[in-house]
């Protein structure tokens, strides 16, 4: 603004040299008519520097002023029109172009589960087949008391060659063969631990008396039965009952009828004799090894055992209790 200031005024200047120049050249007499013509050049002039610096006041005041918002060309329109109609992104479209992983197939997998729990069983088997675990047995018997292991192993018929599956498949055989081999035997069970573990055990009858044969003795089993094996005297215990009857059927009776009585008294027995009278004809005798003996039928051992403690405990001598008819006892 301030070059355009100096501009006019030089214009200004120069143009009043001009004036006087051509004032002192010109002849007075022409001086009044040009003097009216420059008058009113200098009126229109003045009127023209004016209105040009009104029309330079207006530049400066609207580039001094915000500029408005020009309108946008067809170009610009289409190209905000595109941008309108395209869709704003979403979380939807960030989702597809970064995909989330995949849920775990639970459903799947628990309708695979007995497939893989076959494959995995199949697996360990064909792993267990391979080992030496497969053939190596570890057998244990326990319970047995007059059957050693070595015999109770013998009667199950169980090869070392078996597989312990195989032993395993057939562990009721083998309880049949351990029980039907011995009378002793009055229930066997064996059971099986991972790898190659089995334990059998042995329930033996109950002991109720030694019977005497020339110069051996055979075992009386609470079944009635027998022992097939003869026992030295030297193998007999330091307490036992010695039966001394001959009649075998006989022997079975008592031995059941024993098989009811609790171990304390039947343990207090030292001896049992056959001595029947004209009353009764099974009567029996026992002496006991509290000094006492007892009369008493065969068949009516199981009702009047039972009775023998509390009276034993009233006798202060060697007495003889007789229960062949009622119950009285008298000093020996």
């Amino acid at each position: 603004m301030a070059e355009k200031d100096s501009l006019e005024d030089l214009k200004q200047a120069a143009l009043e040299e001009v004036e006087n120049q051509v004032e002192d050249q010109v002849p007075e007499t022409e001086s009044e008519e040009e003097s009216d013509f420059l008058s009113q050049w200098k009126e229109r002039h003045q009127a023209y520097l004016e209105s040009q610096k009104e029309l330079g006041a207006e530049k400066e005041d609207q580039s001094t002023a915000p500029s408005r918002p020009s309108k946008p060309t067809k170009v610009e329109k289409r190209a905000q029109k595109t941008d309108s109609e395209l869709p704003a992104p979403s979380l939807e479209s960030d989702s597809k172009q970064s995909p989330a992983p995949p849920a775990f197939p639970r459903k799947a997998l628990l309708k695979a589960s007995p497939v893989i729990v076959a494959a995995l069983l199949g697996s360990l088997l064909a792993i267990y087949f391979i080992s030496p675990l497969s053939k190596e047995k570890r057998i244990e018997v326990v319970g047995n008391q007059r059957l050693d292991t070595a015999t109770v192993l013998t009667y199950s018929n169980i090869s070392e060659k078996d597989y312990a599956l195989t032993t395993l498949l057939q562990a009721k055989t083998i309880e049949a063969n351990i029980k039907n081999s011995s009378n002793i035997v009055k229930a066997d069970k064996i059971s099986f631990q991972f790898p190659n573990r089995f334990t059998i055990q042995v329930e033996e009858f109950a002991e109720v008396g030694y019977l005497k044969e020339k110069d051996s003795y055979r075992l009386v089993l609470s079944s009635g039965n027998i022992s097939e094996t003869a026992v030295a005297s030297e193998a007999l215990p330091e307490r036992y009952t010695l039966i001394n009857i001959a009649d075998k059927d006989l022997v079975k009776e008592l031995a059941l009828q024993l098989a009811t009585i609790d171990t304390g008294t039947l343990s207090n027995i030292e001896s049992i004799e056959l001595t029947p009278s004209k009353v009764t004809a099974d009567l029996v005798t026992m002496t006991m090894h509290d000094g006492h003996t007892l009369l008493l039928p065969l068949s009516e051992i199981d009702t009047k055992l039972p009775y023998y403690p509390k009276i034993a405990k009233q006798l202060l001598v060697p007495s003889i209790v007789d229960m062949e008819v009622g119950a009285f006892s008298y000093a020996k």
